[in-house]
């Protein structure tokens, strides 16, 4: 079983896709979603900090725009 800080009172602001530490709410969040991805069970769409969001948005971009045939 993994562990999950909020079982031992720790922190219940949402974690941040890529870095994994909490977003609170005084940090701004962007939700992404990839197509091949679309409930994250691979790690990939997610509530990410915008400052870690910058490299995934790019990619998401690009594999949503293809699987769309758009290329």
């Amino acid at each position: 079983m993994d562990y999950n800080p909020k079982w031992a009172g720790g922190s219940n602001d949402p974690t941040c896709t890529s870095c994994q530490r909490p977003i609170t709410s005084d940090q701004r969040s962007k939700r992404i979603d990839f197509t091949n991805d679309p409930h994250g069970y691979r790690g990939l769409s997610g509530l990410y900090h915008v400052e870690c969001s910058k490299p995934f948005d790019s990619l998401a971009n690009a594999i949503n725009m293809m699987s769309l045939g758009h290329f």
